[in-house]
């Protein structure tokens, strides 16, 4: 799902209002009635609605839901946090003006201390367009609205979020549910935005989805998505045909990295799966997963890493310097597509030599560091910055570890997972996702396609996980049993 940011809607909006001729008022009373029709599942007319409006467009939206809202025959007020400046926020509070009452902050903190009964509050304050941390009177007007008894629904974004990168801009609101307009925003789908928004309902309003070449585009990596990305196994196909993945990783203590890169490949369709691994640790496999096949690390060239479809690196193999070199030779001789993970980071001596473009990368915070010499991210911001700027230098496909994890592409597009949880944060879970990229290669999906349907994966068999076994009980290998399930949910494009 194609996502925005403020700037890509602001574009999208004048587009609309400039050479289309749609009025900017018109698109606002829309705003207002799909609103509404989204809203009305959370809404209750034994409740008092009090309508928080700012005094941008935001609140002109606010102004114009309470009128809706006065003629569906609720009990609304609206309480103007910020006095309108806008013409069309002011055009809409004038028109609000003939059919109900708007209270000062005071006005509206003596009436609910009188009232009986619950609220439900509307957040129509501060829009798309911030940009700068919230100080001040409105500050602590918006810690007080967060202690409000009642639910709260918010108008496009929940205020206080940044809507192109999900941060908290000083202070933020949390809401029940959140009503946004004709594209969801980058900052619904982001920590801590994504907490903030509740449930996102998204509403056409007649704005023209206008995209001029556009230096990052922003995707939601969700089921529609990589149910196109699915491989097509054939009635008569073999095993050969859907692909031999190599691992390469593991040393005594960390065999279980390797085994489960190895047999997390195997699980996600690739027909054969070879773990290369040091001599003595032969017999590990045999035990686990007789599926698997191996062979001893000492014995392998990089010519001969060119029978297999595709090479997972890094699992579990360990930071000793004598690796490092062993590990170039590999990369430089080896001409099939592969994934990078953990400790073959540590031995990258030039990236510009690699052939970054067969390559899937998937650092966790820390070792991003270590190989883009970034400082560790602030917060989204930085994070999205750093990522682009890697990949520009680098041409590659990115998977950014994390609360979501981030494809970028080499183009520098950026892809937001829709899936997993913190239970995911256990041991050996990044091997298991190495292992589904590297399977994915095998079948002959491209990097970046192997990217977003992997990651996919990887999150919605541990949120399957979670639902079974919470997410403190939640193990690596959970990810790889509930793999099928997952799989067979979904339905394949033709």
């Amino acid at each position: 799902m194609r996502l925005v940011d403020s700037q890509q809607m602001q574009i999208m909006d004048r587009y609309t209002i400039d050479e289309v001729g749609i009025p900017g008022l018109v698109l606002m009373e829309n705003a207002a009635r799909s609103w509404f029709a989204a809203a009305i599942p959370y809404l209750t007319k034994a409740q008092h609605i009090y309508v928080l409006c700012g005094s941008g467009n935001n609140g002109g939206d606010g102004y114009a839901i309470a009128r809706i809202l006065v003629n569906h025959g609720y009990d609304c007020s609206v309480i103007a946090v910020k006095k309108p400046k806008s013409q069309d926020c002011r055009m809409n509070a004038k028109i609000w003006s003939h059919f109900g009452e708007t209270l000062s902050w005071s006005e509206m903190t003596t009436q609910i201390s009188l009232r009986k009964g619950t609220f439900s509050w509307i957040d129509a304050i501060l829009g798309t367009g911030i940009s700068t941390p919230i100080q001040g009177e409105l500050r602590e007007r918006m810690d007080t609205i967060n202690q409000l008894p009642g639910s709260k629904i918010g108008v496009d974004v929940p205020s206080g979020i940044n809507s192109s990168t999900g941060d908290i801009m000083g202070v933020a609101l949390q809401m029940d549910a959140t009503i946004t307009f004709q594209k969801e925003k980058v900052g619904h789908h982001l920590y801590p935005g994504k907490q903030y928004s509740g449930i996102v309902i998204c509403r056409q309003i007649s704005i023209l989805e206008y995209f001029p070449k556009m230096a990052q585009e922003f995707h939601l990596i969700d089921e529609a998505l990589v149910e196109k990305l699915l491989p097509q196994r054939t009635p008569t196909g073999y095993k050969n045909q859907f692909g031999h993945l190599i691992t390469w990783g593991g040393r005594a203590g960390t065999m279980g990295a390797s085994w489960m890169a190895s047999y997390a490949g195997l699980k996600i369709g690739a027909g054969l799966s070879t773990a290369a691994i040091p001599q003595s640790e032969q017999s590990v496999f045999w035990q686990q997963a007789p599926e698997l096949m191996t062979y001893p690390q000492e014995q392998i060239t990089g010519d001969w890493l060119n029978h297999f479809d595709a090479l997972v690196l890094g699992c579990g193999l360990g930071r000793e310097e004598n690796k490092w070199a062993g590990i170039q030779k590999i990369l430089h001789q080896a001409n099939l597509p592969y994934v990078l993970d953990a400790d073959a980071f540590y031995g990258i001596q030039d990236w510009k030599k690699l052939s970054l473009d067969q390559a899937i990368l998937t650092p966790h915070p820390g070792e991003f560091a270590q190989i883009s010499g970034y400082p560790k991210p602030r917060n989204n911001e930085e994070r999205m910055e750093q990522g682009l700027a890697f990949v520009r230098k680098y041409p590659t496909t990115l998977v950014l570890k994390g609360a979501p994890s981030l494809v970028f592409s080499s183009k520098g597009d950026l892809y937001i997972n829709s899936t997993g949880n913190v239970g995911m944060a256990t041991a050996g879970s990044g091997d298991v996702l190495a292992g589904f990229l590297g399977g994915l290669l095998a079948q002959g999906l491209a990097p970046l396609q192997a990217a977003l349907l992997g990651t996919w994966l990887h999150g919605k068999s541990g949120d399957l996980a979670k639902e079974q076994a919470g997410e403190a009980a939640l193990t690596a290998t959970d990810l790889i049993r509930n793999l099928g399930k997952v799989l067979k949910g979904l339905q394949p494009s033709s």
